[in-house]
């Protein structure tokens, strides 16, 4: 018996049903009881009570919403840079990739700043007390956050469209609006769907938003969120995130079919040379004004928490201080330290073990392949508040207990990255010549000696980026730990949020800054290493394959 064809799968598999589908199962039991007996009184009330079936509703119609807007806008902005000729593209490049470094909850803090009852636009300039605090501040900023995850989507495929079909179409006596209209945007519809998909299913998912800046408007995530903490009822909040899961899980299945619908656009792009589009000034015009307006938007919301940090009162006191960081030596460095390590452990594990199953999966024939490919996969679909309430379920009793130590939190972290570690060893052994794999065996080598000696030196530019990715994903993480971190165990993005949920938004802007420049360090790594020659081919293929947040 060979210990890579049959030991490692089943230690693998083994691993993967305990931490992935042992918690679904434990919320799906548990969304089944009704004060401890089993029924489906829990779904009755979710789909008769009118303030929770208009839970649901909101939720769809602004991710929706949230998924249209972002996607129309990150198109716009991904046709500006890569199909004109017009100034500010590198900057309209720029604003579009920082969100990557700015968690969500941080934006919202930033939005409050900028147009709250005390803002400095809403307020300070135009003197109005709009109140914030709705479902249309959740939409704005969540098609703010999510334009990054569009445009980049869109531009993988974008700069995949051979310009020799554009230009058959010019010769037919074709206009370049109806060249962008009949060939262009054709071309790249699967891309636009895969980007509307994954969009929609990171609003249905958001935590921190909605809670923030949502008032009275509940999602299936924040709802479920109020129901475990705030009335203590595990049952429901189970039933909530189970609904979510469902949408989730659909969304994600449109999602691949897309993905894969969009391959054959992508493969095109290595021959195909990119031409811009010489439109109408106008239209030109137009998607430069917008380009410029969330570009704008974007910087001040940045500069709006730096401002925040280093003031004495953002709007009413202008005088440089660094009080606000005495929250650090209290409360911040062990929660940095906390963030630091749990990152770290998290994008390493990840990263090692997302290519041992992309090896188990594509290289060795054994019975439960696809079982193994679809319990590391599904994570990809699962909502964080799903995967934090099914953790915080199954793990503080036997035969597992973990609650209260690091270990749940960066095994959360860990199955919640896995889905980019195991896409990107996919990617990197499809790219590998398998002849020289064989020329290892033919010379005697073992499979081991094959994985540790040829394969992972081959890889180690592209599982890099990958480790990477998961580290600043970590660092910006909320959802999925909020329900598993304990004082002893508290990290950055918790601190963020319970200190603007006091009210104390120095303090919260503060800790913000501590989280961008973390989270900034992993991307000008990520960004170093993606300009390395063995990577740039592999870096423009998975960019956009990461896990939602």
């Amino acid at each position: 018996m060979k210990w890579h064809k049959y030991v490692l799968p089943v230690i693998v598999l083994l691993v993967l049903i305990l931490f992935v589908l042992y918690p679904t199962l434990g919320v799906l039991l548990k969304s089944l009881t009704l004060k401890g007996q089993p029924g489906l009184g829990n779904y009755v009330a979710v789909f008769t009570q009118p303030h929770l079936f208009r839970t649901i509703w909101g939720g769809l119609l602004v991710a929706g919403g949230a998924a249209t807007l972002s996607t129309l806008l990150g198109l716009i902005v991904a046709l500006t840079v890569f199909k004109t000729a017009l100034p500010l593209r590198r900057l309209f490049t720029a604003a579009a990739v920082l969100p990557m470094i700015i968690p969500g909850f941080v934006n919202s803090l930033a939005y409050i700043f900028l147009f709250g009852r005390n803002g400095l636009i809403t307020y300070k300039l135009l003197n109005l007390t709009w109140d914030i605090y709705s479902w249309r501040s959740v939409l704005i900023l969540q098609t703010l956050g999510f334009t990054t995850t569009t445009f980049l989507l869109i531009s993988v495929v974008l700069v995949g469209v051979d310009s020799q079909a554009e230009d058959a179409a010019r010769n037919l006596g074709a206009s370049e609006w109806e060249v962008l209209t009949t060939v262009t945007l054709p071309l790249i519809r699967p891309g636009l769907i895969s980007a509307l998909l994954l969009a929609f299913l990171r609003s249905m998912a958001d935590f921190g938003t909605p809670f923030i800046v949502g008032g009275k408007f509940n999602t299936l995530a924040t709802a479920s969120y109020t129901q475990l903490i705030g009335t203590y009822n595990m049952e429901m909040a189970s039933t909530l995130n189970v609904i979510l899961l469902v949408f989730c899980l659909g969304a994600f299945w449109l999602y691949s079919r897309a993905q894969a619908a969009g391959a054959g656009v992508q493969v095109q792009a290595e021959s195909g040379e990119r031409k811009a589009l010489n439109l109408s000034r106008p239209v030109e015009a137009a998607m430069w004004a917008v380009s410029l307006l969330f570009s704008t938007i974007i910087f001040m919301l940045l500069v709006s928490v730096f401002l925040a940090a280093f003031t004495k009162h953002l709007g009413g006191d202008f005088t440089l201080t660094l009080e606000h960081f005495q929250i650090l030596p209290q409360r911040g460095w062990n929660s940095t330290r906390n963030t630091l390590l749990f990152a770290t452990v998290t994008s390493v594990m990840m990263s090692l073990s997302g290519i041992v199953i992309a090896y188990l999966v594509t290289r060795i024939e054994f019975r439960g392949r696809g079982l193994l490919d679809f319990l590391a996969t599904l994570p990809f679909a699962i909502p964080g508040t799903f995967m934090g309430v099914g953790y915080a379920l199954t793990f503080s009793r036997p035969p597992l207990v973990l609650s209260g130590t690091w270990a749940v939190v960066v095994a959360c972290t860990v199955i919640r990255e896995l889905p980019l570690g195991l896409r990107a060893g996919a990617s990197v052994l499809a790219q590998q010549d398998r002849s020289i794999e064989d020329a290892s065996a033919n010379l005697g080598a073992s499979r081991t000696t094959t994985f540790l000696r040829i394969i992972m030196p081959l890889a180690r530019p592209a599982l890099l980026v990958s480790a990477l990715y998961a580290f600043v994903s970590t660092v910006k993480t909320l959802g999925a730990i909020i329900f598993l971190i304990t004082p002893s165990n508290k990290v950055l993005s918790a601190d963020v949020f319970e200190a603007t949920v006091r009210g104390d938004v120095g303090d919260a802007a503060a800790l913000s800054m501590v989280v961008v420049l973390v989270a900034a360090l992993g991307v000008l790594a990520i960004y170093a290493v993606s300009m390395r020659e063995a990577t740039q081919t592999w870096f423009r293929k998975v960019l956009t394959s990461r896990t939602p947040a």
